[in-house]
């Protein structure tokens, strides 16, 4: 009996060891095998995003000027306005105009008669900006905005040219940077045929009245510490984007509005309130309210991913300081169009996190290889920062432009990239 005893053992020890081996075996083919050896480049011109400089047109733009009468002057362009994140308008506007810029060669014609597209210099942010900066900040103040500017130029594009008349106004450029776009001007059915630039670009049916599916073009935001400030990144940073000193020491940032957010507010649909309540205290996050220019760029320099939650509106500026600096973005803001999607690879180099699983974000963000983050960190470096308003976004702009009015004669722009 304790013979058959001892051999039943030995049986169950054996089945036990074969039992485990399988159960390792069959875990060990569910992990990752080698990776294949990469595909070569075969034909550049089948994939996408094709380089920048293989244009969809190379089209003339000729930039109408506005009388002193009424354009808002160059103090206020270049003193209050200046530190807004409505700014876009005038930095894309002086890119045309400054004979030194390579868009201005490229693109601006000073003979109307020869030109393809027509941009109206309308800086209606800037003159919204300085009237809410003298009244006390009240938003539904419009110092007669329609009647001083809007009118006046509008009057001057449609009467002292022919141009407007001929296509009837398709063919025009104007920029509306804000948040309720053209909707802050009565009488803005006067410019609607106009092609708009706008930095909020929205999906969501709620806000169908403020954006013009097919005629609108998402463009990027100023930001204070890039545009006003002129923080450079690469004070900070490498050739390849890595801090001088140090390394990217922070996991995930973020530093803004509000803290008092509860769950079921309007603004940011309650994303916020996990931030401050929850986000705030987990290890490796920075997490906070607004910080001094020189202290937040030092902090953008060491992050890894930097949270871009809606507001008030999908897109926020802080992702164009995040992009500037190397942070790989973290958007979460269902619904939003992004600048440029038509040419721009955005999910290679961002992170997409819904609202309904915003909860989860710290095991999302965890769940992210090294491999991973390095590839979408350079090709944020390498490529993504070329979106923003110091780098490319004409180029983009005219792309968009192009296919608006179907202009197909591809140019090389001898970019190199």
């Amino acid at each position: 009996m304790a013979v058959v005893l001892r051999l039943n053992k030995r049986w169950i020890v054996v089945l036990v060891v074969i039992l485990l081996l399988l159960i390792t075996s069959f875990f060990v083919r569910l992990g990752p095998s080698a990776p294949a050896p990469p595909l070569p480049i075969r034909d550049v011109a089948a994939y996408w995003p094709s380089p920048l400089e293989n244009a969809v047109c190379r089209p003339k733009i000729y930039v109408y000027e506005a009388p002193s009468t009424f354009q808002v002057p160059k103090s206020i362009q270049e003193g209050r306005c200046h530190e807004s994140n409505y700014n876009s308008e005038i930095i894309l506007h002086n890119q045309l105009v400054d004979p030194s810029s390579d868009f201005h060669k490229l693109y601006v014609t000073q003979n109307p008669e020869e030109a393809d597209f027509y941009f109206i210099p309308f800086f209606g942010s800037c003159y919204l900006y300085h009237c809410w900066s003298r009244n006390e900040w009240r938003w539904d103040e419009r110092c007669d905005v329609d009647e001083r500017y809007v009118n006046p130029m509008m009057d001057m594009v449609i009467n002292d040219y022919p141009y407007w008349n001929r296509t009837g106004g398709r063919t025009h450029i104007m920029i509306h940077p804000m948040d309720k776009t053209f909707t802050y001007y009565a009488d803005n059915a006067r410019f609607q045929p106009a092609v708009f630039l706008t930095t909020v670009g929205d999906k969501r049916l709620k806000y169908m009245d403020r954006h013009r599916y097919h005629r609108d073009i998402v463009i990027p935001s100023a930001t204070r510490i890039v545009h006003h400030m002129g923080i450079d990144p690469m004070d900070k940073l490498t050739e390849e984007g890595h801090p001088k000193s140090g390394r990217r020491d922070i996991f995930a940032m973020f530093y803004g509005c509000c803290e008092d957010v509860q769950v079921d507010d309007e603004y940011s649909n309650g994303i916020r309130s996990l931030f401050f309540n929850h986000f705030s205290k987990y290890p490796g996050y920075a997490l906070g309210p607004n910080l001094a220019d020189e202290e937040y760029a030092a902090k953008l320099a060491r992050a890894k991913y930097g949270l871009s939650p809606m507001g008030w509106t999908l897109d926020t500026t802080r992702i164009w300081e995040f992009i500037a600096f190397g942070v790989v973005p973290v958007v979460i803001a269902d619904g939003i169009v992004e600048p440029f999607e038509f040419d721009v690879d955005w999910d290679s180099f961002i992170v997409r996190v819904r609202r309904d699983e915003v909860h989860r974000l710290d095991e999302i963000l965890r769940g992210i290889d090294e491999t991973t983050y390095e590839y979408k960190r350079r090709k944020l470096w390498e490529y993504g920062r070329r979106v923003g308003l110091e780098k490319d976004a004409w180029h983009f702009i005219i792309r968009e432009l192009c296919r608006m009015e179907g202009i197909n004669k591809p140019v090389n722009l001898g970019l190199g990239y």
